[in-house]
This record gives structure tokens, sequence and C-alpha cells, in this order.
């Protein structure tokens, strides 16, 4: 069998503003899925999941309620002919750092390579676009294929959803790390609040602008001229966008210039305007993030993902990483032992290969 590792991602900064058009920062983990596999000399597909079992399928099936569903989605967008067998393994699902594209990405490597398929980045990361959005229903944007698809290891990637441009920004002299904290918490985006805060920003674009779909499209000062006429809902969801560019072109310097204080400002500055400003983030990742960021040695912290569960992703100092963990996870499983919480330093690694 032949193997493909998928990586999981985090954004510090630039989060909810991709499906608008927005800049964002994002890194690769060491972390994600596993996918090995072999062709079928058929249109069946066999998968083995290490958590969820076995399923069986052709091509051309789509059930979204099934944990198989993305590979299904997968073989749809390529319009492949030949099936495969497959295993996957993977850790953190529904954590909020991707698994979703991670293994969307997986699956759509490995269809192409046994149906003979090349597929440059772009097309990969356009695919996979397609196959959430078209084919599942998620109202996203580039953030998790261009992460995914170009991490490096050592660098930070300053992303353009618009144009997909990708520039990475090497890492400062490693006196940092990052830390995960999950809450023991899974979310399904499909079935939570993001798709109503994605059309919320359609809205808020088009009463800026008529002739503006998406918020990229309406010029900051238009915002900043008519802001006051929106309903206080749209406006929110507009000075999220706004802020969060900026925010995200502040830290991108923060970073080229190893101000990590400053980063990790930006960070906790990022989630409060998601809490506040786009108004997710369930009552439990509140308080882990409030927990996180009030935790010596921590630069700052923001939650992962949509907000609706998950983790908290955290910049911190390196020497005192492993004690930040400990006394995170010690906490957080005292106020809630019921739950599979931990928090662990998140090695950083490259992209899919």
């Amino acid at each position: 069998m032949k193997r493909i590792f998928s990586p999981y991602r985090l954004c510090p900064i630039g989060a909810h503003v991709d499906h608008q058009g927005g800049v964002t920062l994002g890194r690769t983990l060491s972390l994600g899925t596993t996918l090995d596999y072999e062709p079928l000399d058929s249109n069946e597909i066999h998968l083995v999941s290490g958590q969820y079992g076995e399923a069986k399928f052709i091509i051309g099936d789509l059930d979204r309620t099934h944990w198989a569903r993305y590979a299904q989605a997968a073989a749809r967008v390529l319009k492949i002919q030949h099936g495969m067998r497959a295993h996957l393994i993977g850790s953190l699902i529904g954590a909020g750092l991707s698994s979703s594209a991670s293994v969307g990405l997986a699956y759509l490597k490995a269809f192409a390579e046994v149906n003979d398929i090349d597929l440059t980045n772009e097309r990969l990361v356009q695919l996979d676009y397609e196959l959430e959005h078209e084919q599942l229903g998620l109202q996203n944007g580039l953030l998790d294929p261009l992460s995914i698809v170009y991490g490096q290891k050592s660098a930070l990637l300053f992303m353009d959803t618009i144009t997909g441009s990708v520039s990475p920004i090497p890492d400062p002299l490693p006196t940092f790390a990052w830390i995960v904290a999950y809450s023991g918490i899974s979310r399904e985006l499909t079935k939570s609040g993001f798709n109503v805060r994605v059309q919320e920003c359609h809205q808020a674009a088009e009463a800026l602008s008529p002739e503006a779909n998406i918020l990229s499209e309406v010029p900051r000062e238009v915002f900043d001229d008519r802001k006051t006429r929106l309903p206080v809902k749209l406006r929110k969801r507009a000075e999220h966008y706004f802020t969060e560019n900026e925010r995200v072109h502040q830290g991108a310097k923060a970073w080229y210039e190893a101000n990590i204080e400053v980063f990790g400002q930006l960070m906790n500055q990022s989630c409060q305007s998601s809490i506040h400003n786009y108004e997710v983030g369930s009552d439990m990742l509140i308080e882990l993030h409030e927990l996180v960021s009030g935790t010596e040695s921590v630069y700052g912290s923001r939650f992962s993902g949509g907000g609706y569960g998950g983790c908290v992703v955290a910049l911190v100092n390196r020497a005192s990483a492993e004690t930040v963990c400990a006394e995170v996870a010690e906490t957080f499983k005292a106020r809630h032992p019921d739950l599979p919480s931990r928090a662990f330093v998140a090695d950083m690694g490259d992209g899919l290969q």
C-alpha cells in the first residue's frame, strides 16, 4: 500500500475571514491524517477507519450523515473511474484543527493517484473547496486547504484567500512553542452556526455596497462611513472582518520582526473579536481560552476552528511550555472531570505529503 500524510493546521490570527476573501495566517502540525491505500479495479471504495470502523460504497454515492462522506465527496468532485481500498487513522477529529480538510485532501490525492490524474497544488486547493462547499454544504473559504497543501515546518504562512497566494514567513529563533488545549468537546461545522455567520457577512457586504457579495469587495472607508446604518448584528460581523484583516497584517509584521509578545497580544484580540463581534465561542471554549491566556508564560491564545467546540491554541515561552500544559490540563480537568480534555505541546510539520 502507498501512504499519504495530510496534516492538521492551526490559525493563530485570521479567523472567520477566508470566506469573505480576507487574508489569514496559518501553519501545519505534525499531527494529521495518515491514509494507506491501494487501487481497486472496480468502482467500489472500501474504507477502514481507526475511529469509525468499515464502510463500502460505489463511486457517485453521497450520504452527508455518514463518516465516509468526505471520501464520497472527493470521488464525486474528481469524477474518478477506479476505486480503492484504504485504511485511515487520525487524532483530535473535530477539535477545530481542520481534520475535515485534512482527510478530504488525503482522499483527493489518493484518488488522483489511482486514477492517473495529475493535480497541481492550486487544483488540489480548489478541489477541496468544491468538496466541502458544493458537495457537503459548508460555506467555507480557502484557509484550510491553503495551509495544509503549502504548510512548512519552520514558517508561518501569510495567505491571500482571493488570489490563493501563499507567502511563508520564517520562524524566529525557537524561544517559543505552540500548545493545544483540547476541551474534550468535538464539533461539526455543518451542524453548528457556522453557515449562519457566513450568510450574515454576505448580508453585511450587500447592505454596505449593493454590488458587493463579500466583505473584501467593500472598501474599508465605505464601511467606516456607512457602518452606523447597519443592523447591530451585521455591523459586528463586518467589524470583525475589517479589524481581523488588520490584525493579520500586524501579526505578519510582528512574526517577521520576532516580536512574539505583540503576536500573542494580537491572538488574544483576535479571539475577543470572535467572541464579541463575530459572536461565536461556546461557554466552554471561552472559559478554556481565558484559562490559557491567564496562565503565566502564555503570550496569547485563541480558540481554533469555528469556536463551537474543539480546542484553544496558544503561543507560549518555550522553556515553560510543559509547565503551562500541566497547569492548564489540571485546572480544566478539575472543573470538568467528565470531559476527555488534555493539553500538549504541538510540534509543527510540513504540508501534504
